[in-house]
């Protein structure tokens, strides 16, 4: 559904989701109709009232009780029967909208991290939230008005042609104008809203970015300047907003004034015809009510212009994200069973950015159960070789290969279930500790998870906690200590047994103590593992089966603590760097 999304125009790429509901769309239309015609009946019961039995001679009393009885009849009619399709459609609209967020939910979580570094927060939370909702808006508002107005435009023409021909061609030059003033300004309101939803995503994406970082603002004391630019941003949407909706005020307007001349010009010429007789003052009436109904699915059209031109634009929107493909192919090979852990980099280099190398020509071979460290300086690029093992980019040249089989040609399933890593900003769910753990998957038991707490030594603290295992979370986990969900983020990954673990600069923001408690269950979930480790501190690495040493996206040097503290290079500068640090904290 998704791909024809992609490819088709925004109005067609509907159909795909409408088609499961043609059924209540049909109803639904059968109800407008019915609705119309009973709405368009009414002026004709009253010029039926006023010209047989209140101008007669000898006016029928009952007759009039009698038809102003049909009238109240039908009035209510009129108003249960639209309200039961207004309700069928919010529940349609609804059930669309639903089904194209999961799909565009779906499609986000399936994209490489390439289109996460090109987009803020704010342009994805627009699409998924605030354009689903646009559209929302486009079947539960526009669609059922649309059609609505419509059919009440046919009709009112066809009983104004049959009431008198020569009076409803003079109200039918009127036609062109509106057909003409509506298109040109429809273009004009796409532009005004496109210009609107733009600023409204930068604004979503300033408070997003903002709350994410609040600590950071409040540490440097940046509230009042923060609160400077987001006003700019907020006054730049208010502006593209008040621009809107001048344009959109000036057309209703125009069309409101339109109806009174026509309405002025109507009692002109037909005052006329009724004093001289040629038309009947009921006719006359009727008249003037449908012209009043025949410019008020126009103005309704108009004050729907907004939702339309909101809902094309989120419709593209919506679509270009759907049109981006993940930059990272899945393979279908079959791998190895069971999987010993074997890693090999040869001659690998990675490109973030076309032109700006970050690894060059990376060789290197891990063997099942080494345990190996990564140091360098800040950019030399250690996290970069960790991001071509778990794919989360693709190597530019050169093959990474697990057991001997390229990782391209690994499923996602069996290689993420392969490769765990424990980065060094945790991320925890609102949800409990419980379902954290267990990344909220209900087949893995209570037991399992408080095994894997037990082992990596998160249980202590756990069982301290209010509720224990059922201790329920805030999103950012703030009420725990950064060693505690280090832990926790530990135990999340060794419940699905990964047979490579990496361990990404985990304990670079841990005090000694945390550090201690961190690296020995590091110690003890890592027996029968591969163990990768990326190093702030060295003490972190000086007990690993190796060292690789990394400057500039090449590796200079490798071997133990004791072999590259005797080579006077690149790691004994590092280690003495870190140790003169150590000294002074």
């Amino acid at each position: 559904m998704k791909d024809t999304l992609s490819q088709k125009g925004w109005v067609s790429t509907l159909f795909p989701y409408t088609k499961p509901h043609w059924r209540g769309f049909s109803l639904a239309f059968i109800l407008i109709v019915v609705v119309v015609l009973i709405d368009l009946a009414q002026p004709l019961l009253v010029r039926e009232v006023i010209d047989r039995y209140i101008s007669s001679s000898n006016p029928d009393i009952r007759a009039i009780l009698r038809i102003s009885s049909v009238y109240l009849v039908i009035v209510l009619l009129s108003f249960g029967v639209a309200w039961y399709q207004e309700i069928l459609l919010q529940r349609i609209g609804l059930m669309i909208v639903r089904s194209i967020r999961i799909d565009l939910f779906r499609h986000i979580q399936s994209l490489s991290l390439r289109y996460f570094d090109r987009y803020n927060p704010g342009r994805i939370l627009t699409n998924v939230v605030s354009d689903a909702e646009a559209l929302n808006n486009f079947f539960t508002q526009f669609l059922a008005y649309m059609i609505r107005s419509l059919f009440t435009l046919g009709f009112i023409m066809i009983f104004m042609a049959r009431l008198d021909l020569k009076m409803a061609m003079y109200c039918f030059l009127l036609v062109p104008v509106i057909v003409v003033t509506v298109i040109q300004f429809q273009r004009i309101l796409q532009a005004a809203n496109a210009e609107a939803r733009r600023r409204l995503g930068l604004l979503i994406g300033f408070l997003s970015e903002n709350l994410g970082g609040m600590s950071v603002v409040q540490m440097f004391h940046q509230e009042t300047r923060q609160s400077r630019r987001f006003d700019a941003r907020n006054k730049a949407y208010l502006a593209a907003s008040l621009s809107e909706n001048r344009r959109f005020m000036f057309f209703f307007n125009v069309t409101e004034t339109l109806a009174d001349l026509t309405v002025a010009a109507l009692v002109w010429f037909g005052g006329q015809g009724v004093i001289h007789g040629t038309v009947s003052f009921g006719v006359l009436y009727a008249f003037i009510g449908y012209i009043r109904r025949f410019f008020q699915p126009i103005s309704i059209i108009l004050m729907q212009m907004n939702i339309l031109q909101a809902s094309i634009v989120a419709f593209r929107r919506i679509g270009r994200t759907f049109a981006e493909m993940p930059d990272i192919a899945e393979g279908c090979c079959r791998v190895p069973e069971p999987v010993s852990g074997a890693i090999r980099f040869e001659g690998v280099s990675l490109e973030y950015t076309p032109g700006y190398p970050v690894l060059h020509d990376i060789d290197l071979s891990v063997f099942p159960g080494d345990k190996i460290g990564f140091v360098g300086a800040t950019g030399a690029g250690k996290s970069s070789v960790m991001n071509l093992l778990t794919r989360f980019y693709d190597v530019t040249t050169g093959v990474v290969s697990i057991d001997g089989v390229n990782i391209r040609d690994w499923p996602f399933e069996a290689l993420r279930r392969t490769v765990g890593i424990v980065q060094q900003d945790v991320t925890l769910f609102a949800g409990t500790i419980l379902d954290n753990v267990r990344f909220f998957r209900t087949d893995i038991t209570a037991v399992r998870v408080r095994e894997a707490c037990l082992l990596v030594g998160a249980d202590s603290f756990i069982q301290c906690l209010p509720k224990g295992y059922d201790t329920v979370l805030s999103e950012r986990a703030s009420t725990l200590s950064a060693g505690e969900r280090q832990l926790l983020s530990l135990a999340r990954v060794l419940i699905f047994d990964p047979r490579i673990l990496i361990l990404d600069e985990a304990t670079s923001s841990l005090d000694s103590g945390a550090e201690e408690i961190l690296q020995e269950a590091i110690h003890k979930v890592s027996a029968g593992r591969t163990l990768l480790v990326i190093a702030h501190r060295l003490s972190t690495v000086r007990e690993m089966d190796r060292i690789v040493v990394l400057e500039n996206g090449r590796i200079v040097e490798s071997g133990t603590h004791a072999e590259l503290l005797g080579r006077q290079g690149s790691y004994r500068r590092l280690y003495h760097a870190w140790s003169e640090q150590d000294k002074a904290a």
